[in-house]
């Protein structure tokens, strides 16, 4: 056989082509921007912090020192402007880079663990999905660069694990310790990654008692200086508060005591509350993993939306713990990054979940392979847990359905419900006749096509079209791209951060106001970024009186009053500045009013 025609090089050769592809897609997310000129949403915050530190050498916003984000994506962009100038074509460009360099790590992960043909389907199938696809070209968050730095943590860690010489060992923990430091200065989510480290020493010293004094010594100058960095940060000299409420600006630790963040006035959680919080968050991460794969959104009411892959990725997690007895790096990571944002108080927004979702998708690849293996070993055990899941989630649906009523129920909850009962029927056959599902596989023409291979082409189909819709959806979203310079109301596909209310705000504040006005705004970044005058955050508060006397003590001028829709703060603008100026309306003077955002002067006292 030639050289060139062994297998394994053409294999390798089909490996590369889907390097080469991911390459592909984000040059294509970098060419397909969103065209405005300027930052549109609060991600402006982060280019003004860069901007600070060019102008000043100070981590600041509004002229005070910033102490509630890290500093790291700031750095970039600041880094970036140095070198290309200020834009945010520039800022947007790097996000598509950082998703691309992210994926091109993490499909190296994968081929480490399993056949290269299934970790190129799981990388395409995300980086071709509407919504990674929207978030990479439109909006400027720290998500995409934390997703390239711990990828790359958790390479250099396997590498440094494995290091069989002195100079590799010192390299790789070099490497390793500046990932781990790019991280937590982007994101404080990365306490993740030195909790995985504790729990691998651990799991480690307990399954082998010769790794269980080298492998502490090893991993512990990289855990102290993560360790030393994040403690610096989170007890650093938080900034001053503008007002008496819980929560935001404060610390992670402090706004995890809230009942919810985007609505502080409800107080302290108790205990009590905690179970709730995590089904809300597990429902909102398993809707956002479904719009992920399946390129359309999901009602979180529906209880198999939560159930099913929440099941499956467990399956897949629960094996691999016990696969490598406790001792692989990832494992540990994944649980308590999912644990950090599971406790989250805030509504949970996709920038949380984009970091991790490759993992959740590897996990959940893993749980379905252990599905099967199982049915075929064990038909009985799987088949009689799965009537009892597909009986359950029937009697859900069919609760569903009753609440909606004739008027209100949907041909798709009651085929979903025909799924279950369906499924349900076929699960108990498999428990009675102990049968393999599919075990008779079925011939084309004269070949003979065994389940499992089934399963598997059926899956390579399924993962096809689904990347197609998904290019199909791109393409419109990189179309309205183009188009956002000459209108924004074109950007109607997938998820975009238009704050064109806060935009006109800005505008007309810097027009029509002296440069020592003091303004108070809810959006507050995008405000001062347009207006370029000192702002004041517009708290959500209800009593009329605090808020008033409130606005006596920062000496605010103006007020940007914003009919949001829906709200991410509650109570919304208009509900507490109008309960205010309800008993004082004499205190107030409308100077502006546009679409659903007006300004109101304040008189003096």
């Amino acid at each position: 056989m030639p050289k060139d025609s062994h297998p394994r090089r053409f294999l390798r050769s089909k490996a590369d082509f889907a390097f080469y592809l991911l390459v592909i897609f984000g040059v294509s997310a970098a060419l397909l921007h969103q065209r405005t000129p300027d930052f549109m949403g609060e991600d402006v915050f982060y280019a003004d912090a860069a901007q600070s530190l060019l102008r000043h050498g100070a981590y600041a916003v509004n002229g005070v020192r910033e102490t509630t984000q890290p500093p790291g994506l700031s750095a970039i962009l600041a880094l970036l402007f140095t070198i290309f100038g200020h834009s945010y074509a520039t800022a947007v460009c790097a996000m598509a880079i950082f998703e691309t360099l992210g994926f091109l790590l993490f499909y190296e992960f994968l081929r480490r663990r399993m056949p290269w043909i299934i970790a190129a389907g799981i990388c395409i199938l995300l980086m071709s999905s509407p919504l990674y696809f929207a978030w990479a070209t439109r909006m400027v968050y720290p998500c995409f660069a934390y997703f390239f730095t711990t990828m790359f943590a958790l390479l250099s860690y396997e590498e440094y694990k494995n290091a069989a010489t002195k100079k590799w060992t010192i390299a790789w923990g070099v490497l390793l310790t500046l990932a781990v430091l790019a991280s937590l200065l982007i994101a404080t989510s990365t306490a993740a990654l030195l909790v995985a480290m504790l729990a691998v020493t651990l799991f480690t010293s307990l399954n082998d008692r010769r790794l269980a004094r080298t492998r502490p010594l090893r991993v512990l100058p990289v855990f102290a200086v993560g360790a030393l960095v994040l403690a610096l940060w989170l007890y650093r000299t938080p900034a001053p508060m503008e007002w008496g409420l819980p929560g935001y600006p404060g610390p992670y630790l402090q706004q995890l005591r809230l009942k919810s963040g985007n609505h502080p006035e409800l107080g302290m959680a108790h205990w009590k509350d905690i179970p709730g919080r995590v089904r809300t968050n597990l429902a909102a991460e398993s809707a956002i993993l479904a719009q992920l794969v399946f390129r359309h959104g999901v009602k979180q009411n529906r209880i198999e939306v939560i159930v099913v892959p929440i099941l499956l990725i467990a399956i897949g997690w629960l094996y691999s713990v016990a696969k490598t007895r406790g001792t692989d790096f990832v494992d540990w990571y994944f649980a308590a990054y999912q644990s950090i944002y599971l406790l989250w108080p805030w509504m949970m927004d996709p920038r949380y979940l984009l970091p991790i979702a490759p993992l959740a998708c590897f996990y959940l690849w893993q749980g379905i392979t252990v599905v099967i293996y199982s049915a075929q070993k064990r038909p009985r055990v799987v088949g009689s847990i799965g009537f009892v899941l597909a009986l359950l989630l029937a009697v859900s649906g069919l609760r569903r359905v009753q609440e909606h009523g004739s008027g209100g129920r949907s041909e798709l909850d009651v085929g979903v419900v025909a799924l279950w009962l369906f499924s349900a029927g076929y699960a108990a056959w498999v428990t009675y006749s102990g049968k393999t599902p599919f075990a008779a596989g079925f011939s084309i023409g004269r070949r003979h096509v065994g389940p499992i291979s089934a399963l598997r082409y059926a899956g390579y189909v399924a993962m096809a079209a689904l990347i197609l819709l998904g290019l199909a959806i791109d393409f419109r979203i990189g179309y309205e791209n183009l188009h956002a310079k000459t209108s924004f109301a074109s950007v109607q596909t997938g998820p975009s951060e238009f704050l064109l209310q806060e935009v006109e705000a800005g505008v007309w504040l810097r027009a029509h106001t002296p440069r020592d006005s003091i303004v108070m705004a809810r959006h507050w970044p995008t405000v001062r970024h347009y207006a370029e005058r000192r702002l004041v955050w517009f708290a959500p508060i209800s009593d009329p009186i605090t808020l008033f006397e409130g606005i006596r003590r920062h000496g605010v001028d103006y007020i940007v009053v914003v009919r949001h829709a829906p709200p991410y703060y509650l109570p919304d603008d208009e509900y507490c500045f109008d309960r205010m100026l309800a008993i004082r309306p004499a205190s107030f003077q409308l100077v502006f009013q546009g679409n659903n955002v007006r300004i109101f002067r304040v008189q003096p006292s």
